[in-house]
């Protein structure tokens, strides 16, 4: 079978950048959606308890159901929605207009298939805050089928993507469960009902930053120690066992540049850029190298359990404390400074082993999610080299 025709992403669609400008009416009138609210790889919207709300006090874009959402802040994110509704988003989401002849979710597909991640993260601006470079991506060759087939594709595709958010639904049914319990077993860690006593982090737990990213490619190398940075620690948003890290430090250079190590069980906040405010939270699952991004909490454990502090910390929001400079950043002593309520420590205990267990169970229900997104990109893939497929699909 013959390869499909490409064309550039321009001839695709048109970037749609209207604006809703602070104090428009407009900005009360049409939902808001955030990056945050875009689940990654999939595109479903999720609208949580923990989701930012638009203010209206910076500007936004117009958006309806013809458009696909596109995110353009750290792509390795993959965010790419196709929203049923008329609002507006932020301008970190750039609006799509499929032109005449393009299926829509055919186009949010294309945009989501690992070609398109990869060529978005290698010619992305800045290292912080990466962004893809728009003009780049709309010159980007895309596979362009006939229309019928564009169609049948992304009816295939979507029913792969069901696949995967039946697979998510069940894994945020898991994640839940640690935070209820919590909950359920010491009350709420803000009003203490219970009248645990409370301490200071910094009395409970070692506090410190990372270290600087080394600059040296020869730092790196395939198999080596964990080298922890905020895109692994946001890769979950609540992660409590990060045993994986997408870079990985050479023994050999570390010899000669030593770099602290942070026992497994620490936990991991952000201190500064855009992840203090989406507010992830990770536990090391290895002892691991951390960049100064990250405040890291080692816990003294002959006072406090680490996943006993972990789930405490999903419940902690420093984020009102952060300084308002050109990123987000916090100090450590904020976090110095956070009261912890300190239940027994058997207690805390018990609670850890019922905790572990469901975080084992998470750990399945995600390998099931990973392998279902690797058979849709496989799918994507497929299609996109091969062409038009037939009704029987």
């Amino acid at each position: 079978m013959t390869a499909l025709r490409a064309a550039p992403l321009a001839d695709l669609c048109e970037l749609d950048r209207r604006n809703v400008r602070p104090g428009d009416p407009l900005a009360d009138d049409l939902p808001f959606v955030g990056v945050e609210n875009v689940t990654r790889d999939t595109g479903f919207l999720n609208f949580d308890a923990n989701s930012r709300v638009g203010s209206g006090k910076s500007v936004s874009f117009r958006f309806d159901e013809r458009h696909v959402l596109y995110g353009k802040l750290a792509p390795y994110l993959n965010k790419v929605a196709t929203p049923d509704f008329a609002g507006r988003c932020s301008t970190e989401l750039v609006p799509l207009l499929p032109r005449g002849g393009v299926d829509r979710d055919f186009l949010a597909h294309m945009l989501r298939r690992r070609e398109t991640v990869e060529f978005a993260v290698a010619f992305a601006n800045g290292t912080r805050m990466p962004r893809v470079d728009m003009k780049l991506l709309m010159a980007m060759p895309i596979p362009f089928p006939p229309f019928d087939a564009q169609r049948r594709i992304a009816g295939v595709l979507n029913r792969a993507a069901r696949i995967v958010r039946l697979r998510e639904k069940a894994n945020d049914r898991i994640r839940l469960f640690a935070p209820a319990l919590f909950v359920r077993t010491f009350g709420d860690p803000v009003e203490n009902p219970m009248g645990w006593e409370m301490r200071k982090l910094g009395e409970i737990a070692d506090l410190n930053a990372g270290d600087p990213a080394p600059q040296d490619p020869e730092a790196f190398a395939p198999d080596g120690p964990l080298f922890v940075r905020m895109q692994d620690v946001g890769r979950d948003h609540v992660n409590p066992e990060l045993a994986e890290s997408t870079d990985r430090l050479n023994p050999a250079w570390l010899r000669e540049n030593r770099l602290r190590v942070f026992p497994r069980g620490s936990l991991l906040i952000p201190k500064s850029g855009v992840s203090v405010n989406l507010n992830h939270r990770a536990m090391l699952a290895v002892d691991a190298h951390v960049v100064s991004h990250l405040a890291i909490a080692a816990p003294h454990r002959s006072v406090v359990d680490p996943v006993y502090l972990f789930w405490w910390s999903v419940h902690y929001d420093p984020r009102e404390h952060a300084q308002a400079t050109t990123l987000p950043s916090l100090k450590l002593s904020v976090f110095r400074q956070a009261e912890v309520p300190l239940p027994p420590l058997d207690l805390q205990r018990r609670f850890a082993a019922l905790a572990n267990r469901a975080a084992r169970m998470a750990v399945a229900a995600e390998a099931a999610r990973s392998a279902a997104l690797s058979l849709a990109s496989a799918l994507a893939a497929r299609l996109a080299k091969e062409g038009p497929i037939s009704e029987s699909c």
